[in-house]
């Protein structure tokens, strides 16, 4: 990575939340972080759009979609085949059954908020994210016309795995694994000054033999998800460090109709 990369990473890093505050919640349930500016961020901004506008901003950017007919609970559905902003966002399926594969279908609005943090990907060589699924297609019973959130209404992504870019089209020997790599600890900051890896290295377990050193790893991994919180690019961050839930992978959420971000 050139060093005017390393740069702006190490000082993503190194970023507190600034002036969050954190609002008060129910015991047990995490703290949400209100911020004077919110209406201006990115993730607001876009979590306000309708499907019109929202596919028009698609267009704008030249980002090729498919609109997908039908998708309960989503408000803009399509399929981003081809990427967006120079990274493939996809499950491990192979490409023809992701056609049809509801997990590879995405809200419009969280399509806009991908094509911001692709920009922080691709600073880090990063061109391919294998993720568990977008939407997750409510139940049957359904409302017709109802719009859902988090992965019921495509605006949620849970990413697993950031491949580096390929050298000469052969297969990824390079890539960051959050479950491997990420080394937190539940309940510890995710950001901010005193952050940083507190698990096990990466030459510990599962994967040891794949990819770079554990304390470059985990450092890249964490000035990914903090740039993301520096940029408010989506308004939840959750980690390893949330719960246990949440050990092998990220989400990353656009919410509608709400004026805080979450971190954890």
């Amino acid at each position: 990575m050139p060093p005017a990369r390393h740069a702006a990473a190490a000082c993503a890093l190194a970023l507190a939340l600034g002036p969050l505050a954190a609002a008060p919640s129910a015991q047990g349930k995490p703290k949400v972080r209100y911020h004077q500016d919110w209406a201006k961020h990115p993730s607001a901004r876009y979590a306000a759009m309708s499907a019109e506008q929202c596919r028009a901003a698609l267009t704008q950017r030249k980002i090729a979609f498919e609109p997908v007919q039908r998708a309960p609970g989503v408000l803009a559905p399509v399929r981003l085949m081809q990427g967006v902003g120079g990274v493939l966002y996809r499950t491990a399926l192979p490409a023809h059954k992701r056609a049809d594969n509801p997990h590879d279908v995405f809200d419009c609005r969280l399509a806009l908020a991908l094509s911001d943090f692709s920009r922080i990907l691709r600073a880090h060589d990063i061109d391919e994210v294998l993720m568990f699924s977008a939407w997750r297609p409510p139940s049957r019973m359904w409302p017709e016309g109802r719009l859902a959130t988090r992965h019921p209404g495509g605006l949620a992504i849970d990413p697993y795995r950031f491949i580096k870019e390929r050298v000469g089209g052969g297969f990824a020997e390079d890539w960051i694994e959050v479950e491997r790599d990420f080394v937190g600890r539940r309940g510890a900051p995710v950001c901010g000054e005193s952050a940083g890896p507190t698990g096990r290295p990466r030459g510990v377990g599962k994967g040891a033999g794949s990819g770079p050193p554990a304390d470059a790893a985990a450092r890249e991994l964490r000035s990914i998800v903090c740039e993301a919180v520096d940029q408010h690019i989506f308004t939840s961050i959750l980690t390893p460090n949330y719960d246990r839930a949440h050990k092998n992978h990220l989400h990353l959420e656009v919410t509608p109709g709400v004026q805080w971000h979450l971190v954890r």
